[in-house]
């Protein structure tokens, strides 16, 4: 089955029911519908059809919802676009994608105007502001405005048709666009809610970006459970429980540096008198706080990633040591491989690998980069640079093999992130890596400067935090006489960058406690 049939099944079902919550607003699921039919006809208007590509790059708002939906409905797919990418990053982006058209946020569209300058149809959402006058750039309001919510046009689909394009993390080069089914969508929400158990006097939360795969365990999995769904513009510690207090939401989607960070809280004599039942994405080590805390009754964890969606799910016991992610449903199997794709025994740390059982609930791999695609199909497993082992039929997750680096739930992407230092004029050289903080992954940048040149760390950052997103702008400099490479291969070895560790770095967030007007 497609998406748009899914989708609107459950819409007929349940018109007159609320749905969708955002900042006061409320919407039941017609309406819901009418705005994304809205949107479909306002880009059918503009000529997109089935098999165009929508760049994304907006906020957590309704609007994001609207566009991925509407371009959906008519057989397009969407490209979301993490709003904090700019420069030669997401210049490259772009153009690897071949977009027919793209949605900004008002906010950020001045910062990124030449870097989108190759696509034909820009809109820009202004929000409440005043619209944007400039030639060749369409007015998102204007343009939905005046469409029409009746029904668009109807396409042919089926559940193995693409329906987006999600990023993933560029360690050896761009992020690469992973081309994911409409069928993805549809069996991997339809898992959750059924092993979650959740159904319609459910009601969901998701303040996580839309451009990740969070739109399938919040969104679309609000959706498979028939509940209703609130929109968060953004994810914070300080004020997670009151918002859950005010909205009376039951489910959390979230990753395990979230439910650190509400760990890490202040104590409060309401903790426990909130509406949340069940949260996901969480590890073992913060299972008990959650729970005695908190009172969330049920906890599940996941082993999951973009390109092969969840094969495994799993409600932690009490008491849980190990980050289990449970066994593989009869839709994955599920195996630990050493070096020589040879399958191990319980208990020994190896690669997982994955192959599906049912077709197009994988993705279908990554746009334009056949090479990386075969890469990680090697001997027709899916090799997802994760290790972990089997244990009595659970699979156990350990760490990443993989040199990606995740902060702030971003995957920072390594080889575009390096080419940004090397541009600098006074750095010869650069790597970066990453290392453990008090809750999260942090950046680490190695440099080695050119001779005579002498630029101090706050330049370097000023001038990261020009071109580089926000979440990628290292936390860390350390300056080197040159970096460690394979003899030979002249790879940099990371793994020792990460063993110096941060003792004899420059701290960003201690410079700047020491000196707060910088």
């Amino acid at each position: 089955m497609d998406l748009r049939t899914w989708m609107e099944d459950r819409v007929r079902r349940n018109r007159d029911r609320a749905f969708l919550f955002f900042e006061g607003q409320q919407y039941t699921y017609g309406e819901f519908d009418q705005n994304v039919s809205r949107v479909a006809n306002a880009l059918a208007g503009l000529g997109i059809t089935r098999g165009d590509k929508v760049g994304i790059m907006l906020p957590n708002t309704p609007h994001h919802l609207y566009t991925w939906l509407g371009a959906m409905k008519l057989g397009a797919i969407d490209v979301p676009i993490n709003p904090q990418f700019k420069g030669k990053l997401l210049s490259d982006m772009v153009r690897q994608c071949e977009l027919d058209a793209i949605v900004i946020d008002h906010d950020i569209y001045d910062g990124v105007r030449d870097d989108v300058a190759c696509v034909e149809k820009k809109i820009v959402d202004s929000g409440k502001g005043p619209p944007v006058t400039e030639p060749q750039v369409l007015c998102f309001s204007t343009l939905v405005g005046a469409a029409t919510a009746d029904d668009p046009p109807v396409v042919e689909l089926t559940g193995s048709d693409i329906a987006s394009f999600i990023f993933t993390s560029g360690t050896t080069g761009l992020p690469k666009a992973a081309m994911l089914p409409h069928a993805y969508y549809i069996h991997h929400a339809e898992k959750w809610a059924r092993t979650m158990q959740t159904s319609r006097d459910d009601r969901f939360f998701c303040p996580l970006p839309l451009y990740h795969v969070v739109r399938v365990t919040g969104f679309v999995t609000a959706l498979a459970s028939e509940a209703s769904f609130v929109l968060g513009r953004r994810f914070s510690a300080g004020s997670f429980w009151d918002q859950a207090r005010e909205d009376r939401f039951t489910v959390f989607a979230g990753h395990f540096a979230i439910y650190e960070m509400l760990l890490s809280m202040p104590a409060r004599p309401d903790d426990r008198d909130n509406p949340l039942q069940k949260v996901s994405g969480i590890l073992a080590r913060s299972v008990d706080g959650i729970r005695e805390r908190f009172g969330v009754e049920k906890c599940y964890n996941t082993f999951g990633m973009t390109e092969a969606g969840f094969p495994c799910i799993m409600e932690f016991e009490q008491g849980a040591s190990e980050d289990i992610c449970g066994p593989p449903g009869s839709d994955f199997r599920v195996k630990i491989f050493d070096d020589g794709d040879d399958e191990l025994p319980e208990g020994e740390v190896g690669e997982i690998v994955v192959r599906p059982e049912r077709p197009d609930i994988m993705f279908k791999g990554y746009y334009k980069q056949e090479d990386k695609t075969l890469e990680v199909f090697d001997n027709l497993w899916f090799h997802t640079g994760d290790l972990g082992y089997m244990k009595q039929g659970n699979l156990v997750f350990t760490e990443r093999r993989s040199e990606s680096i995740r902060r702030k739930g971003e995957f920072v992407p390594i080889s575009p992130t390096e080419e940004v230092l090397r541009a600098h004029p006074g750095v010869k050289d650069a790597a970066i890596c990453g290392v453990r903080s008090e809750l999260d992954e942090e950046v680490k940048a190695c440099l080695v400067l050119k001779q005579g040149e002498e630029p101090g760390p706050e330049e370097i950052i000023a001038y990261c935090e020009e071109n580089l997103p926000r979440f990628a702008v290292p936390r860390y400099l350390e300056f080197l006489e040159e970096l460690p490479r394979t003899p030979g291969t002249e790879k940099v070895q990371r793994y020792k960058l990460r063993e110096r560790g941060t003792g004899e770095a420059w701290d960003r967030e201690q410079s700047r406690l020491r000196n707060p007007g910088s």
